[in-house]
């Protein structure tokens, strides 16, 4: 039996919090995309679920990494838009995929890194909306998209302020 879920997150760790409670009342994870998720009916509580985001990691970067991931018991249940959601049998302990605080702050600049790109494309489109609005006969159109991407900007600095916070708490620990 399957189920579909359609939900938008702006915070990864709610996210795979939500998940890892579908998987404890028996629904398991078996693909997602932005805003879907495919769930099929399982045991409950079997597996322990992570997400993660891939960056820019090569081809061949990505299958060394998912040896790892593999040789370590764990299985990837699915790959979308550079994020991956990856699978443990509760069984086998406790599963992090960052153990130590210097990977993790590593991690959350690969985040910060990817999210501030598209925070500045989106500034750069609205500026550029904005700015020919008047120019064009298509004014309310360069109005609605400036006022689109405005928008996205602000909700990408979300995701951001709390990533930020979580790798200065890190850098306190590291430095203690």
């Amino acid at each position: 039996m399957r189920k579909v879920k359609y939900r938008i997150f702006l915070d990864y760790d709610k996210e795979e919090k939500w998940v890892n409670d579908m998987a404890k009342e028996g629904w398991h994870l078996e693909k997602f995309s932005v805003g879907r998720f495919v769930f099929v009916k399982g045991e409950p509580g079997a597996f322990i679920y992570r997400n993660e985001y891939l960056g820019n990691l090569s081809e061949e970067e990505k299958v060394e990494y998912f040896a790892l991931l593999q040789d370590s018991g764990a299985t990837i249940v699915h790959e979308s838009f550079n994020w991956i959601y990856v699978k443990k049998p509760v069984n086998e302990g406790p599963f992090e995929l960052y153990t130590d605080a210097s990977s993790k702050i590593d991690y959350y600049n690969r985040l910060l890194n990817s999210l501030l790109i598209v925070l500045i494309v989106n500034i750069a489109g609205a500026t550029i909306n904005f700015s020919i609005m008047g120019l064009s006969n298509k004014g309310v159109f360069n109005l609605g998209a400036g006022i689109l991407h405005l928008l996205v900007a602000a909700l990408i600095c979300i995701p951001m302020v709390k990533i930020d916070k979580n790798k200065k708490k890190l850098k306190e620990q590291l430095f203690e």
